[in-house]
């Protein structure tokens, strides 16, 4: 067991891993600078301009607490397991709780500054918290377009996971999920069968966590009967292993499993999902000032658009279908033609990429797209029409795939939860495999987002699209 240990404790961080830890404290530090100097200009802006002919007498003070609360700022977010070296900050870089340590830490010093009764500025102190979130948001969702997510597709960046399950079939199909999901970063390096966990067992997966290097674990649903489930767990973590468990597929039945414990008995909640009237509203003031200000903003590209469209392909110009919307109201769906005139009559001549009784009908090499339309499509650039829909509330900027009729005829009851919200020009599917998507991924997708829903989520999915659309992979 002593050998073991220190086993383990070679592994620990590494010259590499330093470095991609690295890849967020340094941009996060500039980033904390960056807020303080935008802070400072604020409450100066003579002093930075050059034309303050006499400092003012708070002005030292104001640049050495500012430059206490960057030192203390980063302090916080090191010393609170924001860098700690794990899938969470490997992958997905959270910015969640960054911005839950951030909130915490400029709470305690709103705080501190009124039982001192400081003179310092709350106006300094807010811009510099929102300022500084900004600036985070941003560095961060660089690193990982640019650095960290390429590293990971090109499997230079994974976490090594052992998959258990009592049934081999299942475990390949996890597998398969898991492997064909590379930008979830997490590279199966070993599957076990586990009947029963005895010694016999616990010796194969000793066995293997030593050539394997193994740093996660997922036990697939049936493993929790076993008499030694808890035992096993404990066992991994004295390795540091983190363990991760599917106790039910919750995500197929259009719920989530939320732990709602109960005088120390660890209940499971069936959360429907669902988002609470609070946050549709603040969604939807969103939504209208990111619509307004796209419309505006791209005022030149959609009458550039329009022209091309008009002159190769001629009137009309505008393409509209009838999709399902909030609780199955229908409405129609504006795009950027991409096809020839009447299309749709000739839709039994093509071949469906997902089979001929699939509802969705795609096929990258279909004949009906004119040439404007490929590009159109390839960087989604048809789909700016929907932006006013949006406007008109039948849309979201994020949200559900607009849903076809012919599809929610088709949906049973469980499906038919993702019509609970309103479909949005982007959403989880749009940077998740767009039109590679089949439908159950795409629906099990939808009610993820459903019942995860945050702003900060809207904001990172916004981000992340536009990296998808650049890169023109899975539309067609």
């Amino acid at each position: 067991m002593e050998k073991r240990w220190q086993e383990r404790a070679k592994s620990a961080l590494n010259a590499y891993q330093i470095s991609i830890i690295a890849l967020m404290l340094v941009p996060d530090s500039i980033a904390i600078g960056l807020a303080a100097i935008v802070a400072y200009a604020n409450r100066f802006p003579d002093a930075v301009a050059g034309t303050m002919t006499t400092p003012a007498i708070n002005q030292f003070e104001y640049k050495n607490i500012l430059g206490g609360i960057v030192i203390a700022w980063i302090a916080v977010l090191v010393f609170s397991g924001t860098y700690k070296f794990s899938h969470a900050t490997l992958v997905v870089f959270n910015l969640r709780l960054l911005l839950k340590r951030s909130f915490a830490f400029f709470f305690f010093l709103g705080f501190l500054s009124f039982i001192l009764k400081a003179s310092f500025s709350r106006g300094v102190f807010l811009l510099m918290l929102g300022s500084g979130l900004v600036f985070l948001f941003i560095t961060r969702i660089v690193v990982a377009t640019l650095i960290l997510r390429p590293l990971i597709m090109q499997k230079k960046i994974h976490t090594k996971m052992m998959i258990i399950g009592r049934d081999k079939k299942d475990i390949e199909d996890h597998s398969d999920w898991i492997i064909t999901n590379r930008r979830l970063g997490f590279a199966v390096v070993s599957r076990l069968v586990c009947s029963e966990i005895t010694l016999n067992w616990i010796e194969e997966f000793d066995k293997l966590l030593r050539h394997k290097k193994i740093t996660e674990v997922l036990l697939l649903p049936g493993m929790e009967t076993d008499k030694n489930f808890s035992k096993f767990i404990h066992y991994c973590e004295d390795f540091s292993i983190h363990v991760n468990w599917i106790p039910l597929d919750s995500g197929n039945l259009g719920y989530w499993l939320i732990p709602s414990p109960q005088e120390g008995i660890p209940f499971l909640t069936f959360e429907k999902s669902e988002i609470s009237l609070t946050n549709r509203l603040v969604k939807r003031v969103f939504d209208l000032l990111f619509a307004i200000s796209i419309m505006i903003l791209l005022t030149p590209l959609f009458i550039l658009l329009w022209i091309a469209v008009l002159i190769t392909s001629g009137r009309p110009v505008f393409y509209s279908s009838v999709r399902v919307g909030l609780n199955g109201k229908t409405f129609k769906f504006y795009k950027f033609r991409t096809m020839i005139k009447g299309a749709d009559k000739l839709v039994s001549q093509v071949a469906n990429v997902h089979g001929d009784k699939h509802v969705l009908f795609k096929n990258p090499d279909d004949p009906r797209i004119t040439p404007i339309g490929k590009f159109l499509r390839k960087y989604s650039l048809d789909e700016l029409p929907q932006f006013w829909n949006v406007i008109t509330n039948s849309m979201s900027v994020v949200g559900p795939r607009p849903a076809l009729p012919s599809e929610v005829n088709v949906y049973s009851s469980i499906y038919e939860r993702r019509l609970i919200a309103k479909p949005g020009i982007t959403g989880p599917w749009q940077i998740s495999g767009r039109s590679d998507l089949d439908l159950r991924t795409s629906v099990a997708l939808d009610l993820n987002y459903l019942i995860n829903w945050s702003f900060t989520r809207d904001i990172w999915i916004i981000l992340a699209t536009i990296g998808t659309v650049f890169r023109g992979k899975g539309a067609y």
